[in-house]
C-alpha cells in the first residue's frame, strides 16, 4: 500500500480535531450568542423552565422590563419562581433612578423576587433550574445596542460553581422565605372572614413555615427544598383563587 503523503495526514487530523470539537460541543452543550442571537434563545430557555429562574445583571431598563412581559407572564402561571439580582437604586446614576423604579415596579408586578445587591456588582449570569448556565458581558435586563457576547452551558455542576462563586444559595433562600411570607399574609388578609379559608390557610402555613426553616437552615435551597417549596405555593394559589 501506498503511504499517505504529509499532507494527507495532516488533513486528517484537522479532519480528526473538528470532528472531537464537534462531539464536545455537543456533549457539553456550549453555544456563544451575540446581543442579536441571544434573546430569541434565551427566551426559549426561560419557557422551558421547570422550576427557577435566577437572572444576575447589574443594571435594568423600562425597554428590557417591557419586552419580557409576556415571558414573565406565563412563568408566573406556572409558578415558576423567578429571582432577579440587581444593583440597589442608590447605586444607579441618579438621571436613570426613574426608569430603574419603573422598571423594578414591572417586575414585581410580573411576579419576579427583586433581591438588590451592593457593592457595585458587575457580574452577568442567569441559571434556570440550576442546570443551564448563561454568562458573558451582556446585562440581560437593560441591553439595547451594546456589542455582546453571552455563552449558554448545560451542565449542572458550572451552574451550580457560579451560583456558589456568586453566593446566591443563601440569598435564594431569604428570596423563597420573603415570597412565601407575601404570599401568606395575602391569603390570610382575604380569607379572614371565612373561617374554613382560615384553618386551611392556618395548615398549610405551618407547613410551609417548616419547609422554609429547612430551606433556611441549609442555605442551599436543595431540589427537594424547592420542589416542595413550590407545591405549597401552588395550593396557596389555588386557594386565593378559590377566595
Amino acid at each position: 500500500m501506498k503511504s499517505q503523503s504529509l499532507a494527507y495526514k495532516n488533513y486528517l487530523r484537522r479532519r480528526q480535531n473538528e470532528i472531537d470539537a464537534e462531539r464536545y460541543r455537543n456533549l457539553k452543550k456550549l453555544d456563544l450568542y451575540d446581543e442579536k442571537t441571544f434573546y430569541r434563545a434565551f427566551t426559549k430557555d426561560l419557557l422551558n423552565a421547570n422550576n427557577e429562574v435566577v437572572i444576575y445583571s447589574p443594571f435594568v431598563s423600562k425597554y428590557r422590563s417591557e419586552y419580557f412581559t409576556k415571558t414573565l407572564i406565563a412563568l408566573r402561571r406556572r409558578n415558576i419562581a423567578v429571582f432577579i439580582f440587581t444593583r440597589p437604586l442608590e447605586e444607579v446614576d441618579y438621571l436613570m433612578r426613574s426608569e430603574v423604579e419603573c422598571a423594578v415596579k414591572d417586575y414585581e408586578t410580573l411576579g419576579a423576587c427583586m433581591i438588590y445587591l451592593s457593592g457595585l456588582i458587575h457580574q452577568k449570569a442567569a441559571i434556570i433550574d440550576r442546570e443551564i448556565l448563561w454568562e458573558g458581558s451582556l446585562n440581560i435586563l437593560s441591553q439595547r445596542e451594546s456589542k455582546e457576547m453571552m455563552r449558554r452551558t448545560a451542565d449542572e455542576d458550572l451552574a451550580m460553581q457560579v451560583m456558589s462563586h456568586l453566593g446566591l444559595n443563601k440569598k435564594l433562600a431569604e428570596g423563597y422565605k420573603f415570597q412565601y411570607e407575601r404570599l401568606y399574609r395575602s391569603l390570610v388578609e382575604n380569607s379572614k372572614f371565612n373561617l374554613g379559608l382560615k384553618l386551611m390557610t392556618f395548615i398549610v402555613g405551618v407547613t410551609g413555615l417548616v419547609i422554609m426553616a429547612v430551606a433556611w437552615s441549609i442555605h442551599t435551597c436543595s431540589k427537594v427544598a424547592i420542589f416542595l417549596l413550590k407545591c405549597i405555593k401552588s395550593l396557596m394559589g389555588l386557594i386565593r383563587f378559590i377566595i
